[in-house]
């Protein structure tokens, strides 16, 4: 599991900063999360596939989170894209881009497909043989979703040793990586755990911004392996934190202590602040286990 920053920053872009998009790399999927301005820039920076990205996912309305998009979406029709593309957003997301594309004219020689989003409750937007993807209801200022990615079990691992000591055909290999027991000509039933490893542990990464402090999101989150949380202000701020719907690097914290997240990935940073390293003193003396996103930052979990 990959995870690309390509802007993590809060409020309008600047030249040595980016509003929120991000790219998680997952099951052979390229996923794109948010989708501020100046997106399709910063995935030309870090040399990332344009084509291979056939999901956006927009959590909610707000510039700083999906003004990229329809520049996006343009430039895919500029390039000949053939493959659809997947936008899965709040309600009204559809009308607005292809407004635009009414407008000026520009409509895409690609299928692009909308999966609006009114409910308050998690729901699945996505899900194909290797991963599930959830939203997770925020609440912020206007409508707005995070979003969970699940892989799902993969195949049992060969242990090739034990296969060659049976001498076991290659065609049977398949069969194997699906759990079956293999019956051997004399009649021998050899069973799958003999000839196989569990398979790779399946992981997990919550995607959580913008939001207040809520703690009714801790059951869609616990035990996920990866928690991006947004850390708009410190806890000078907290009142600001509050009338404008966002969360503190401490309160961050405590949302991933309280779900027994493995790791804590902060971000969505104000502007305000110097340094990012402010957040990192509020945040580790509850959660110790934190990362920090800047733009260009690459993370393998």
């Amino acid at each position: 599991m990959k995870l690309t920053i390509l802007g993590c920053y809060a409020a309008t872009p600047r030249t040595i900063t980016n509003p929120t998009s991000q790219v998680l790399e997952i099951r052979n999927h390229m996923f794109l999360i948010d989708c501020g301005e100046g997106t399709q820039v910063q995935l030309r920076k870090n040399k990332l596939k344009f084509s291979k990205i056939n999901h956006i996912f927009i959590s909610h309305l707000h510039g700083d989170h999906f003004y990229g998009l329809i520049g996006l979406i343009s430039t895919f029709m500029l390039l000949n894209r053939k493959p659809d593309l997947h936008v899965y957003g709040p309600k009204g997301i559809k009308e607005i881009v292809l407004l635009q594309l009414r407008y000026s004219n520009s409509f895409t020689g690609y299928n692009l497909y909308f999966h609006e989003l009114t409910s308050l409750e998690s729901e699945v937007v996505f899900e194909d043989d290797k991963v599930l993807v959830k939203t997770i209801p925020l609440k912020h200022r206007i409508y707005t979703n995070g979003f969970l990615f699940e892989e799902k079990i993969g195949d049992r691992k060969l242990n090739i040793d034990e296969v060659h000591k049976y001498n076991i055909e290659t065609c049977y290999f398949q069969k194997i990586k699906n759990g079956k027991d293999i019956t051997l000509d004399d009649g021998s039933i050899v069973p799958n755990s003999e000839i196989t490893f569990d398979p790779i542990k399946p992981k997990s990464y919550a995607f959580c911004s913008d939001t207040i402090y809520d703690e009714t999101i801790i059951p869609l989150i616990e035990n996920c392996d990866v928690l991006y949380h947004e850390t708009t202000f410190l806890e000078s701020e907290s009142e600001k934190a509050k009338s404008t719907m966002h969360s503190t690097a401490k309160e961050a914290a405590m949302i991933a202590q309280k779900a027994n997240v493995k790791q804590l990935l902060m971000g969505h940073y104000s502007t305000r602040y110097a340094t990012i390293n402010l957040f990192q003193q509020e945040a580790e003396p509850i959660f110790p286990n934190v990362l920090f996103a800047d733009d260009g930052g690459v993370f393998e979990f």
